[in-house]
């Protein structure tokens, strides 16, 4: 093979490699749709502050509910 054959392979296959590469666009759009689909998934994880509340109102009450039989045992053993 001469030399001009190799550069003519290497350049078709460069060409065919370098079409297969997004441009600025493309590359634009596919991470705003993946931004997207991780903010709707982190979305559904996440709690909001009205279940902040309800949660840490349930872990008081059952605290003082607990606190509240301990406390009639031991009145009843005395």
């Amino acid at each position: 093979m001469t030399e001009k054959e190799v550069r003519d392979i290497v350049k078709s296959v460069l060409r065919s490699q370098m079409s297969e590469i997004p441009n600025k666009s493309e590359v634009k759009a596919i991470a705003k749709e993946e931004a997207e689909k991780s903010a709707k998934k982190i979305s559904n994880d996440t709690l909001t502050k009205k279940d902040v509340k309800d949660m840490i109102k349930k872990t008081m009450y059952a605290y003082h509910r607990w606190m509240w039989e301990k406390k009639g045992m031991w009145i009843d053993q005395i």
